[in-house]
């Protein structure tokens, strides 16, 4: 049995690096021109002062432009606990050139661009007439917990839904915490002048919610008074029974 189960493993672990080799030597799942021409789930907002400007939706996906000047290329990964870096993944790419012209993820290639996935990452390469423009994406992403690594250093911003907010603390949270909000159109709107390192994580929640969150807590304080009344009446319980019996209570039962 013992040796049937460690062939087992022997076989998961030779299929895991077979796997995991296979795909270093052939580069990865290829990031096709159809997953970058993909349409975004609502239009680019490319004139922003922001090197960061992200614009999180009520749904599951959510924009990102960045400014690219200077830049000769992007890595774009994740982080997880085990598995390491994994290739960070996107669609909808467009890229604005300074005189404001924009091209879809296929043309971009066309033109020098590079857009490559890896195991570990996706990279972004920008051709040598790219200098000075922009680029956007769209990813899954909720509002309600939402982070994303610096891929660019400099200035950030994160426009989170109409009818939500971070003010309370706990369902609300913001980091890194030297940001200031503002309110643009009726929805709050989160900058940093300068993210240089780690991540943003922005965690917000509907005014709703906090009904919600009160019921809860509520419920909890209630459960926990009635959990101790019935302990304790338990206890006295219990007491009365040993006293009876001549048992007697001991100093440790009275504390």
């Amino acid at each position: 049995m013992n040796r049937r189960f460690a062939l087992a493993l022997a076989v998961v672990a030779l299929l895991a690096v077979s796997t995991g080799c296979l795909g270093y030597v052939t580069g990865g799942e290829e990031l096709t021109n159809e997953t970058l021409d993909a349409e975004p789930p609502y239009e680019y907002d490319f004139d922003t002062e922001r090197d960061a400007a992200i614009n999180l939706s009520t749904g599951t996906r959510y924009t990102a432009v960045y400014n690219v000047s200077g830049v000769d290329e992007i890595r774009f990964y994740r982080q997880t606990p085990y598995a390491g870096d994994q290739p960070f993944e996107f669609d909808a790419f467009r890229y604005q050139y300074p005189d404001g012209e924009v091209v879809n993820g296929s043309e971009f290639r066309a033109r020098g661009g590079e857009v490559d996935r890896t195991p570990d990452e996706t990279w972004v390469r920008f051709g040598e007439e790219m200098e000075g423009g922009r680029m956007a994406l769209s990813a899954s992403g909720s509002p309600r917990r939402f982070t994303t690594l610096t891929y660019i250093e400099g200035s950030y911003a994160v426009t989170i839904p109409p009818g939500f907010s971070t003010d309370v603390p706990i369902v609300g949270h913001v980091s890194p915490r030297n940001h200031e909000i503002e309110t643009v159109d009726g929805r709050d709107r989160i900058t940093w002048d300068s993210v240089t390192s780690g991540s943003v994580v922005v965690q917000s929640y509907r005014e709703a919610d906090l009904l919600v969150f009160g019921v809860i807590l509520v419920i909890a304080a209630v459960a926990a008074v009635v959990g101790t009344v019935y302990f304790r009446r338990q206890l006295e319980a219990l007491r009365e029974r040993r006293r009876r019996m001549g048992l007697g209570v001991y100093e440790d039962d009275e504390e």
